[in-house]
């Protein structure tokens, strides 16, 4: 079941939703795989949230291109890799409207976000450390938070 003001999984039996309190019973919940308005709306916010992402991306590639322009030519290689991490991200915010299948499959490996996280953290500073939180807890919590209902829509 879902809550119908939060989206938030429940357990069958709950009469209240945990994550954000509302009753559950009744016009309050949902079946367990979504309405299509439920489903719409995650994979919306989700497109929103990778979209942000690649906005996040963009302009930190942005700074670090003008910072190894002018301070350390190694930054180049950060920037370029970070532009197109954001270029694929925006593209990806599109796709995942029309084709979601995959998505958690996509998001569940944790291994390439730390390392981006580490570099990042090593050469591309705090703003770097910034765009891999956003990742971490705006767009790999809410799958892992869908994942039932993402996981359906791979059939």
């Amino acid at each position: 079941m879902f809550c119908s003001h939060c989206g938030n999984e429940i357990k069958d039996n709950a009469s209240f939703c945990g994550n954000c309190g509302n009753s559950v019973g009744g016009a309050n919940a949902r079946p367990m795989y979504g309405t299509y308005t439920h489903t719409s709306t995650v994979l919306n916010t989700l497109s929103q949230r990778l979209n942000t992402n690649g906005v996040i991306w963009l302009v930190i590639g942005v700074l670090q291109l003008l910072g190894g322009l002018f301070l350390n030519w190694f930054l180049l290689i950060v920037a370029v890799a970070n532009i197109v991490s954001a270029v694929q991200d925006m593209r990806y915010s599109k796709t995942v409207l029309s084709n979601p299948r995959g998505v958690v499959a996509k998001f569940t490996p944790i291994f390439g976000p730390v390392v981006i996280l580490v570099y990042n953290l090593i050469i591309g500073g705090i703003i770097g450390v910034i765009g891999s939180l956003y990742y971490f807890f705006a767009i790999r919590s809410y799958v892992m938070e869908h994942r039932s209902l993402l996981q359906s829509l791979d059939v």
